[in-house]
């Protein structure tokens, strides 16, 4: 059984008190699951609670905003980096997460060519930062998802292939890949064969479902049937979410391109109810 979630970035720019509500919401609609997006490291109160009470089951996603980079140069910069990361886990604990993803190994933003050396160097960092990470989060029996990002957004990891090479040599059994139909039609080659050497690596711990505009799955002009033909062919079971974003949220669009929020919800929950029952 497939869990179909949503990022609460469809409603709200930030994880504070205004959230609150939406997770009921989310349940009543008939999602199974709720994505967390970390921009703090805690939950108010009130959203930890009502989180709980829903019983939805939970991922969390990492705002690798400035200042936020395990690959990082910068020895103070990565120690903060492994305290916000840190600390997101232990609120994940809090609402029984299973799922870390997002860019865990850099910032977002992060774009710059280096030297053979320097890069290798990058490299290094980031591997070793997310497997002194992922022990951590053994302790709380949760799993990190490592999401290549498209060119626009960084330098470190943009494809599949590269992410299968550092999941490889982090060597860690709670690392896998969260794929992004987003990012990948931006960076992928071929969209298609990405998430199929994906699926075969049995690497997969995350799915985010989104339009090329960031719209809900079934929009835009991503090949959607031929993704969720090959989603069921692997038998891919894990988090299937939406990653749509509010006016003034981290991708969003300058002007109201997409339904209202809720309309948007609907929209991609039915679509991936075609492909995936309760």
């Amino acid at each position: 059984m497939n869990i179909l979630g949503i990022n609460l970035w469809n409603w709200c720019k930030e994880l504070n008190s205004a959230c609150c509500g939406i997770p009921t919401k989310i349940k009543e609609m008939g999602f199974t699951a709720v994505e967390i997006p970390m921009t703090n490291s805690s939950l108010p109160s009130l959203l930890r609670d009502e989180i709980r009470d829903t019983k939805l089951q939970v991922s969390l996603c990492a705002a690798m905003g400035k200042g936020r980079d395990l690959s990082s140069f910068d020895p103070s910069v990565r120690k903060d980096t492994m305290k916000y990361l840190t600390e997101c886990l232990q609120t994940g604990a809090e609402v029984n997460a299973k799922i870390f993803c997002g860019p865990l190994y850099a910032g977002g933003g992060k774009r710059h060519w280096l030297g053979a050396d320097e890069k290798k160097r990058e490299w290094e960092l980031a591997v070793t930062g997310i497997r002194e990470l992922a022990s951590r989060a053994g302790e709380y029996g949760i799993v990190l998802a490592l999401e290549p990002l498209n060119r626009y957004r960084t330098s470190v990891v943009n494809t599949v292939e590269q992410a299968l090479e550092m999941i490889k040599e982090i060597d860690a059994p709670n690392v896998g890949i969260h794929y992004d139909t987003f990012h990948a039609c931006l960076e992928e080659k071929d969209l298609l064969e990405s998430l199929e050497l994906a699926l075969q690596s049995g690497k997969v711990e995350h799915f985010h479902a989104c339009a090329n505009n960031r719209g809900a799955p079934g929009q835009g002009v991503l090949p959607w049937q031929e993704i969720m033909d090959l989603l069921v062919k692997y038998q891919y079971s894990g988090h299937i979410t939406m990653e749509t974003f509010a006016l003034g949220g981290l991708d969003s669009s300058w002007i109201q391109v997409h339904e209202e929020p809720d309309e948007l919800a609907a929209a991609g929950l039915t679509y991936l109810r075609t492909y995936f029952k309760k």
